[in-house]
């Protein structure tokens, strides 16, 4: 003879509870997804997709700081662009200088000595035009954090008629050969800078050296070296100023690529963050409609099976 399977007032009640409770967890959880708008309020709700979503969010924050990586290597470049834009017009108005001295008409003294003023003025501008600085870098100083030409703007160093005047001293580079560098993609570095001998040369070979020799026959009258030396040299300066501002251009155009590839690749890792953490706004709110019910549901059929005992109302 087989067992009769009893069940008790008292295993039924906790039978009842445990599916109230069951009924009220899902409710819960409903609610909050609706609320947040996320599928994954915590591990627990999902732990494979909390697993996931981590290491895609830690690939975001390095792509992220690719971004701002180059973001700031652009405002680099920037920078020494509108510097360099600077230096070819001063330079241009240079070589007007030069050719207005080197012209027959152009020789009283008084004209030339205003012609060399202005030469030595562009010479100090240039000077100021070398030590550009973003966010407090000077940008034509490599990785040093110095002014590249620190001699030049030194009291009788770099007049050009005082006894102490050396340009090899006066307009020595001081500032790293190396260009500042950004890591802009795993395991790539870019230059987003050039530095200042490429661009102002350096010691007596400088074109701060070249312009105090223009300054100077300027004001004795060499129409010779004026019309010959001097405007040869100012030109091949002009020509490595606008080579300096070309070699920014193409490092600024290979920057824009970067950012764009790396816009795309947080494009995507965000998406794919999005397709496993964010709520079907839809799904949801039905999901949660018949949770409701389920819930209310449950409460009445258990509000009427487990109902007071007499020892209860004894008590």
């Amino acid at each position: 003879m087989s067992d009769v399977s009893r069940v008790t007032q008292q295993s039924a009640t906790m039978l009842m509870i445990a599916n109230l409770q069951g009924s009220l967890s899902n409710l819960t959880q409903l609610q909050q997804q609706a609320a947040t708008g996320k599928s994954i309020n915590q591990p627990s709700d999902n732990p494979t997709g909390t697993s996931q979503v981590l290491s895609l969010n830690a690939q975001l924050g390095r792509f992220q700081q690719y971004s701002s990586n180059i973001t700031d290597g652009q405002s680099w470049l920037n920078t020494a662009d509108s510097a360099l834009g600077s230096v070819i017009k001063e330079l241009n108005q240079v070589q007007t200088d030069v050719l207005s001295g080197a012209n027959a008409t152009a020789q009283d003294p008084t004209s030339r000595q205003a012609l060399s003023q202005q030469v030595l003025a562009i010479k100090t501008q240039l000077l100021s035009l070398s030590a550009t600085q973003y966010n407090n870098r000077p940008v034509f100083s490599g990785t040093y954090g110095t002014d590249p030409y620190p001699q030049g703007g030194a009291s009788g160093v770099s007049d050009p008629t005082s006894p102490s005047y050396n340009p090899a001293t006066a307009y020595a580079y001081a500032g790293s050969t190396t260009p500042v560098t950004r890591m802009v993609a795993p395991g790539q570095k870019a230059a987003v800078s050039i530095t200042g001998d490429q661009v102002f040369g350096s010691g007596s070979s400088s074109v701060f050296a070249l312009l105090d020799t223009i300054s100077k026959d300027l004001t004795s009258g060499n129409t010779a070296a004026l019309s010959g030396t001097d405007l040869a040299g100012l030109q091949s300066a002009l020509g490595t100023a606008t080579q300096a501002q070309g070699t920014v251009g193409a490092l600024g155009a290979g920057l824009n690529t970067g950012q764009t590839q790396v816009g795309n690749m947080v494009t995507s890792l965000q998406d794919q963050v999005a397709n496993i953490s964010n709520a079907n706004e839809a799904q949801v709110l039905s999901e949660l409609n018949l949770a409701e019910i389920s819930y209310q549901a449950a409460l009445g059929t258990t509000a009427k099976v487990v109902q007071p005992s007499l020892a209860q109302f004894l008590a």
